[in-house]
């Protein structure tokens, strides 16, 4: 859920390029969020969508299978990982019990 707002009132427009990605790519999480989703998928798919409508901005270059591919969107923008594992308890720790989800390969996934 995107909770920001321009300080002094308005968008600059690279800023709501980002606010909108972030918004689109918070609603597709929700939409897709049901019991025994996974949560490494749903961290991608809010990937996905803010790397593409970024790049669909021009603020970003590339092919974004090929961002996806070394995960980018998780290295610079949401290294935290979806949600910052921010449970109903502000000490949610997050975290999985040993074995269960089997942990990702992939780059930047492990800790996920």
């Amino acid at each position: 859920i995107t909770c920001s707002w321009p300080v002094n009132g308005k968008f600059t427009p690279n800023q709501k390029i980002v606010y909108n990605a972030v918004l689109r790519a918070s609603k597709a999480v929700l939409d897709a969020v049901r019991p025994g989703a996974n949560w490494r998928e749903l961290h991608l798919l809010a990937n996905r969508v803010v790397l593409e409508d970024l790049t669909a901005a021009g603020l970003f270059t590339g092919n974004v299978d090929d961002m996806m591919a070394v995960n980018l969107a998780g290295r610079l923008l949401q290294p935290h990982g979806l949600g910052h594992f921010m449970g109903c308890d502000v000490h949610d720790v997050g975290g999985y019990l040993e074995g269960h989800p089997e942990r990702s390969a992939l780059p930047g996934l492990r800790s996920l």
